[in-house]
């Protein structure tokens, strides 16, 4: 795939009607939603009815079961615009704390790209505390990391997103889950806008 900003810009449009902030957003008699009468919302369901038959997908948990002690498939269908797989980090702390590390592999399923990226927070009596969303790897975790990603590039083929990209906006597409005050960016159109949302 040419990784430009405009050619990743030109997915978002093929995947995401235009017209937010929305001045009228009442369901029709079909029981739909203005925006999900739109081709580019067919497009945009029809893309993860692909991904969820992806038989590669099916290969690539095989896979990281020879590879990864602790992992498993972190994806939300429809919800987002990916499919994730995650590889799990814990460490004990005093007082039966625990700190868990995600990993994880944002996989697009509007075009051939994948994002790394992970979360940590502390675990207290099943109480989720101190969250937090790296894009950009912490040393401790390059080697999980590294071995993912070479994993998705091997048995999906797919390639890195570039994340000089990430905050590239594209205004007044309606991508789900962004508040109608803000405008989204790539990384909200191609991936999630909660990356943190793994369970």
């Amino acid at each position: 795939m040419d990784l430009t900003e405009a050619s990743l810009v030109e997915v978002a449009r093929r995947f995401y009607p235009e017209g937010y902030p929305v001045t009228s957003d009442e369901y029709g008699q079909d029981g739909l939603l203005p925006h999900q009468r739109t081709p580019e919302y067919a497009r945009f369901l029809e893309a993860w009815d692909k991904a969820m038959a992806w038989p590669e997908w099916k290969t690539l948990f095989q896979e990281m079961r020879s590879v990864f002690p602790r992992y498993g498939d972190c994806t939300q269908p429809w919800a987002a615009s990916c499919r994730r797989c995650c590889v799990y980090i814990w460490r004990p702390l005093p007082e039966g704390a625990r700190h868990l590390t995600i990993v994880a592999a944002a996989v697009s399923v509007l075009a051939p790209l994948y994002l790394v990226y992970c979360t940590t927070e502390v675990v207290v009596d099943k109480d989720s505390q101190e969250r937090h969303v790296f894009l950009e790897l912490p040393e401790e975790v390059k080697p999980q990391a590294a071995a993912l990603s070479a994993l998705v590039e091997r048995v999906l083929g797919y390639q890195a997103f570039p994340l000089r990209f990430a905050n590239v906006s594209v205004p007044g597409l309606r991508v789900d889950g962004v508040d109608w005050r803000k405008e989204p960016t790539l990384l909200d159109a191609l991936f999630d806008t909660d990356l943190d949302s793994l369970f």
